[in-house]
């Protein structure tokens, strides 16, 4: 894993870390902004943090390549296309639960006293006015965001959606997680083989 991780990772952060350098040492600086000199090696500790991401997946897909071949694709065509067939499956669902949505808000909006409005008189002292009207409109929208029915429709929606994935991602994963298996113990057989009749 470690020579799978450091080519990408190395590449990543000086890719990174020189184009940082670059914009460093010939942009402008501010009166006030720290010393170039600062700025240059920072540019090499953003490139690290940056850098271990690639060098996770790269690093990650190298490994499983050499262990388990092209079955290592299976897994990265299977999970979404699983997860693009749940989603459009149950499309009509979701559609529904987020037109409730929709629905609770506008009735939520109905039955609310809006305290905005009592700014309305005051509206002709100009844009002065928004000092007051923009916190009252923001607890108005806040009071019918969190009106119990909203809430209701909001939390069924996420739970569906959680429900779909889920639906869609564990059994995929499963059946990914023991082919993948298999072909890591058919190689891993083929090549104590090997080894055997080598020797």
């Amino acid at each position: 894993m470690a020579r799978a991780f450091f080519p990408p990772f190395g590449v990543t952060v000086l890719l990174l870390a020189l184009l940082y350098a670059v914009i460093v040492l010939f942009g402008e600086t501010q009166p006030d902004a720290p010393s170039k000199l600062v700025l240059v090696p920072a540019a090499f500790v953003f490139g690290a943090i940056v850098g271990v991401w690639p060098g996770v997946a790269i690093g990650g897909l190298r490994l499983s390549w050499r262990l388990v071949g092209a079955w290592t694709l299976l897994p990265l065509l299977l999970l979404p296309l699983a997860l693009w067939l749940a989603l459009w499956a149950s499309g009509g669902w979701l559609t529904g639960l987020s037109e409730d949505i929709l629905r609770a808000l506008v009735a939520a909006g109905g039955e609310h006293e809006w305290l905005v409005l009592a700014v309305g008189p005051a509206a002709r002292a100009g844009p002065v006015i928004l000092v007051i009207a923009l916190p009252l409109l923001v607890i108005d929208l806040g009071a019918i965001l969190f009106d119990p029915p909203v809430l209701w429709s909001m939390f069924a929606l996420v739970a569906a959606f959680g429900l779909v994935v889920a639906l869609a991602v564990i059994p995929t994963a499963l059946l990914s997680m023991l082919v993948l298996l298999r072909a890591y113990v058919v190689r891993l057989r083929a090549r104590i083989e090997a080894g055997e009749t080598s020797s």
